[in-house]
């Protein structure tokens, strides 16, 4: 069975819209075309971090080798020794956890990311920049008509939404389920609906950095610092910051500090979402933790500021010939660094749906469904265990008193956080995508089955 030349549109070009376009390579029957708002492609934000779970799916689509070249740390399957914990809040740190992994976290700048996967995109597919969109209106033909804020339009049979955390399609998407809702006078379910189509800010803002290696060349000589080999991670009350391994071939450190006011989650965030900050702001947020903290801070020259907003838990991820993917239907708290992972995961499993040697114009109301009965719950559920990571890394809710206890009572309840963070981690590199996929490739292939007959 064909699919009928599917013609699908992506909305976004950054990591899971991409993932997506080169998952859909070997169909030569699908018809693709990505728009970018941005008038370049350029990547957003400084570094990405790949676990085990998606580092397997860029190898299956042939981009892992090439990856690594650009890392530091280079991929391996074995047990190995991935990222330390200290807790740092204080002007003597102590180390709590050193957290063994199955395989690799790869760090990558976000750029060489991207290059990779548009290298390894069909000529024939069709890239466009500078295209926002404003809405889509889905014709009785089953045809969607996108509706760009230039004035421009197009038309496609499935779009998917790619654009991020402020999504036009989220938004779109959800408005529409509202009119429904409300036509049904399910008034209540219609305000759930509309409260998710904007996204949240959660009281935390992250201070994000590039060092290059040269400009820390002498404090590595003097003993001062010492390049990582495996990600540092400095813990305390209401903060945390990351030294990552080096990225963009071994040239650059990249540093991630964060800072949360909990009474804030859930308010508005004024100012904008992203800014150049000066050095004196960062290191505010650290005043009186170990020297090694701030030793990294003051080699950043341009830092960034971002406010961390994620989206309400979606009741559905897809509808009527629209689907969405990453950041559009489930950012999340940039604590388990699996953000960018979700997102190729997303990307991966519905590419692969499409690709279905069943999949057609008239079953893509079935995909779609089975792609969010699979991915919803998943990706949903990572997006809490992040929340709860972010929680054991600034100590909220610990009424511990770390100041007054003994030496031996700090190990203990230290040991205890540490083990509740790889818990809660583990399925990152444990599991693999390969079993809820199959599982709906099966279904696929059934109800197709089904439906073919009657």
């Amino acid at each position: 069975m064909e699919n009928n030349n599917l013609k699908i549109a992506i909305c976004g070009a950054g990591i899971g819209g991409l993932t997506l376009a080169v998952t859909l390579a070997e169909c030569s029957d699908i018809e693709v075309d990505v728009y970018e708002a941005a008038t370049q492609l350029t990547a957003a934000g400084a570094g990405i971090g790949v676990w085990r779970r998606p580092l397997k799916i860029l190898e299956k689509l042939g981009l892992s080798d090439e990856l690594a070249q650009t890392s530091y740390v280079k991929p391996t399957n074995e047990i190995i020794h991935s990222m330390t914990f200290r807790k740092s809040d204080e002007k003597e740190g102590v180390e709590f956890l050193k957290l063994f992994t199955q395989g690799t976290y790869l760090t990558l700048h976000r750029s060489d990311f991207q290059r990779v996967l548009l290298d390894h995109l069909p000529a024939d597919y069709r890239m466009h920049c500078s295209k926002r969109l404003a809405s889509y209106t889905k014709l009785s033909s089953g045809k969607i008509i996108l509706v760009f804020q230039d004035g421009s339009t197009s038309t496609c049979d499935l779009l998917v939404g790619a654009d991020g955390v402020r999504s036009v399609v989220r938004r779109n998407l959800l408005e529409k389920e509202a009119v429904k809702a409300m036509e049904k006078g399910d008034n209540e379910e219609a305000s759930k609906l509309l409260a998710a189509c904007a996204p949240v800010w959660q009281g935390a803002e992250i201070y994000r950095g590039l060092i290059p290696i040269e400009k820390i060349q002498a404090d590595i000589d003097a003993g001062l610092l010492k390049v990582p080999a495996n990600s540092l991670q400095f813990t305390g009350k209401n903060a945390n910051m990351i030294v990552y391994p080096p990225i963009a071939n071994g040239t650059m450190v990249c540093i991630s500090a964060s800072y949360v006011r909990p009474h804030l989650a859930y308010t508005e965030y004024l100012g904008p979402w992203v800014t150049s900050v000066e050095l004196t702001e960062w290191l505010s947020a650290f005043d009186g933790w170990e020297p090694q903290v701030r030793a990294w801070l003051r080699h950043i020259e341009k830092p960034t500021k971002w406010a961390v907003h994620t989206v309400r838990p979606l009741p559905t991820f897809v509808s009527e010939g629209v689907a969405l993917v990453g950041d559009a239907a489930h950012a999340m708290m940039p604590r388990q660094g699996s953000g960018g992972g979700q997102a190729i995961e997303d990307a991966y499993f519905l590419g692969s749906l499409l690709g279905h040697p069943s999949t057609t114009k008239e079953t893509l109301p079935l995909v779609l469904s089975i792609y969010d009965k699979y991915r919803r719950p998943f990706s949903m559920d990572v997006a809490n265990r992040s929340f709860v990571n972010g929680q054991y890394y600034t100590f909220a809710n610990d009424q511990f008193d770390y100041i007054g206890c003994t030496v031996e009572e700090k190990a203990t309840r230290l040991k205890e956080v540490g083990e509740a963070i790889t818990t809660n981690w583990e399925w990152a590199w444990f599991t693999t995508i390969d079993e809820s996929l199959g599982a709906a490739m099966d279904e696929l292939t059934a109800q197709n089955g089904t439906l073919w007959h009657l």
